[in-house]
């Protein structure tokens, strides 16, 4: 079989293509990932605020028992919006942290019961209750049902992974 051979070319710059989106694929920017991540879960928080509901879920919160002082009782969980306004994401190339550092955000994510205990005046020498000044008022504690406003939706890896910034940073062509 003499006098038979093939020739290959290739693009340089299209090999070169190719070298990339594989060194990309291979060593993904996970900081951007994590902050990716971070925002997504903010969102998810937001809607489960804007809406009332469970972010894992869909289910609506427990409506609150009795009207605030002023006669209100939407938004639940918004009153002065510090505990929306507390959340916030940590990234690193580890992974994502997100939550609050407030202590009562947590017994409105989980639920539970406040121990009793015992309200007295900041600003004046007596509190009013019940239509009477007193200088203190035993609070017997209270049972608070959780209201989930984080959490991770079983979609979350479709709508993370189907996102095409994040196929941007993994180097997946569209």
């Amino acid at each position: 079989m003499a006098g038979v051979g093939i020739e290959v070319q290739y693009d340089r710059a299209e090999f070169q293509k190719i070298l990339s989106a594989l060194k990309r694929a291979a060593k993904p920017d996970l900081l951007a990932l994590s902050r990716f991540m971070g925002e997504e879960l903010e969102l998810i928080s937001n809607e489960a605020f804007e809406n009332e509901v469970d972010p894992v879920s869909g289910e609506k919160w427990e409506a609150l028992k009795a009207p605030r002082a002023d006669g209100t009782t939407h938004p639940i969980l918004q009153y002065r919006n510090h505990l929306h306004d507390s959340r916030e994401h940590a990234d690193s190339s580890e992974g994502t942290i997100f939550g609050t550092n407030l202590v009562y955000g947590a017994i409105h994510q989980e639920g539970g019961t406040t121990r009793a205990h015992e309200i007295r005046p900041v600003n004046g020498k007596a509190l009013k209750f019940g239509g009477r000044f007193t200088k203190k008022v035993n609070h017997p504690g209270s049972k608070i049902p959780p209201r989930l406003y984080m959490g991770v939706p079983k979609d979350f890896d479709r709508r993370i992974l189907n996102d095409p910034a994040v196929k941007k940073l993994l180097g997946i062509p569209e």
